[in-house]
């Protein structure tokens, strides 16, 4: 599961980004996996945290309340739990964990 890249003004941020999944693209293909799942980043805010327009810190602190975490973990960056809200709309999306209720 990849989630998708909005387009940025900035074409040095959109080569970075897609010079690194076409690496990753590679790589998953010589062991027989490729990504096949795309979602937004509104989805994946939606699936964590139940408002597809959370912030930063909402997403953060649902994935710390999901993973079991100290309300005071600091994640070294958004993108760490930014990582974990993916891998953890896939885990919903394919019923590996069950939705909050």
């Amino acid at each position: 599961m990849r989630e998708i890249w909005p387009p940025s003004r900035n074409y040095a941020q959109n080569n970075k980004i897609h010079g690194t999944w076409s690496s990753v693209e590679r790589a998953l293909h010589r062991y027989g996996y490729e990504v096949d799942v795309h979602v937004t980043p509104a989805n994946v805010k939606k699936t964590v945290t139940g408002n597809g327009s959370a912030k930063k810190p909402q997403v953060a602190e649902s994935v710390r309340e999901w993973l079991g975490l100290s309300a005071d973990h600091k994640f070294a960056t958004d993108d760490h739990s930014d990582a974990c809200a993916v891998a953890l709309t896939y885990l919903i999306r394919e019923k590996i964990i069950k939705p909050k209720e």
